[in-house]
């Protein structure tokens, strides 16, 4: 083995220290999904803004109730967008309020139309109704009072930051750039999807799989190119995307193989390489640099469950670092069996998921039938990190997981 070669760790160190920091821009709420939040949202106004009514029913004063009164005299409605009437008889009126009213003044106390017999304008609440006050509402302000943070910068926007920033009148939202992309495949054996393949050709897997899970991953913006094996045809298409987009992946030509040109193309362009080869199975041959513009370069190796392992493992987070993410942990997960991984490597296995009935997250290896067999990935959920350095791994045993995107 080649002592020479980068551990993980040292892998993720350099990305860190070399990766270039994206601006912000202010992006529509209906557009804003999949970016990260880069400034705080706060709340406009208090949540809820109002005393509100979380149950069909009637509302009534507490102190009425408390004194024996089971009849009401029903003065009005209270309906959800609408200014609330106040209660004018507290001692023995009551109101109809629906699901999302406000707390009609006078009232302290909600009963649901379950324990509730109308007949015309009077309502008689069971005996049996269990009566409380401030039952059935959620207070003004107790969620959130008005000038709180309500979303901290750094988060990727899911669905239930989109819900809290409208509902704090956030109609826009200041997020990281999404830069432009450019996933380049290399090879004389890749052929497109769409074209008629000759038995020595394969269809170009890599490409497509890299756009979706950066796609996936907040970037809308990812275009794929294709260039042969041939020195002058990889520097002419590098050096236009290196002048064209703000990150660049290069899938194949990375390794030792006598039509692996991109290294030695990238060195003429004038990119810094700051590793190549990584002490790691699959994925070894991963190149790294930046250009002097600021582009970094993601070159990954050919192998398709490789290319994948290394763009999830490293340049993911790279991006999100790029972006201002906060930092998240890596999660773990338990093997459900005994594995061993005969490598003097870290290793990178596939595997499945389950759940037991108490809630343990069980990670199931997953065989391929050779390095190559990426069609084998589809029973999977992502892959583990076998550290180097043992070639045991026992049931039971907790590891890093990282998701497929």
């Amino acid at each position: 083995m080649n002592t020479n070669l980068i551990t993980p760790e040292t892998a993720e160190a350099l990305m860190a220290h070399h990766m270039p920091r994206f601006g912000t821009v202010v992006c529509p709420l209906e557009e804003a999904a999949g970016g990260i939040l880069r400034a705080a949202v706060v709340a406009d106004r208090d949540l809820p803004p109002f005393d509100r009514v979380t149950m069909d029913g009637i509302a009534i004063a507490y102190a009425a109730w408390q004194g024996g009164t089971r009849k009401f005299q029903i003065e009005d409605t209270a309906a959800a967008g609408h200014p609330a009437p106040p209660l004018r008889a507290p001692a023995g009126g009551a109101l109809r309020v629906m699901t999302g009213a406000m707390l009609p003044p006078g009232a302290d106390a909600i009963v649901p139309v379950e324990e509730c017999s109308f007949e015309h304008d009077t309502v008689t609440v069971q005996d049996t109704a269990q009566v409380a006050p401030l039952q059935f509402l959620h207070s003004q302000g107790s969620d959130r009072r008005q000038g709180d943070t309500v979303l901290a910068a750094g988060l990727r926007l899911r669905a239930p930051h989109i819900s809290i920033a409208a509902a704090v009148g956030q109609s826009t939202l200041t997020i990281s750039e999404r830069p432009p992309i450019a996933v380049v495949s290399t090879g004389d054996e890749l052929k497109a999807v769409h074209e008629p393949v000759e038995p020595y050709q394969i269809r170009s897997a890599n490409d497509a799989g890299l756009r979706g899970a950066l796609v996936a991953n907040g970037f809308p913006q990812v275009d794929t190119l294709h260039v042969h094996d041939d020195p002058q045809a990889t520097r002419d298409v590098l050096q236009k995307v290196l002048h064209a987009y703000r990150v660049v992946l290069i899938t194949g030509g990375v390794s030792m193989g006598q039509h692996d040109h991109v290294p030695a193309a990238l060195n003429a362009l004038g990119v810094t390489q700051h590793f190549h080869k990584i002490r790691q199975k699959p994925g070894k041959p991963m190149w790294f640099g930046t250009h002097p513009s600021g582009v970094p370069v993601f070159a990954l190796p050919g192998n398709t469950v490789s290319a994948l392992v290394c763009l999830h493992r490293y340049v993911l987070p790279a991006l999100e670092q790029a972006q201002g993410a906060a930092p998240r942990p890596t999660p773990q997960v338990q093997l459900e069996s005994a594995l061993r991984f005969n490598w003097p490597l870290t290793g990178f296995v596939p595997v499945r998921l389950s759940w037991t009935r108490t809630g343990e997250c069980r990670a199931h290896p997953q065989t391929t039938n050779t390095s190559g067999d990426f069609s084998a990935l589809h029973t999977s959920d992502g892959f583990v990190e076998l550290p180097a350095g043992k070639d045991l791994f026992v049931a039971g045993e907790a590891l890093r997981y990282y998701a497929w995107q």
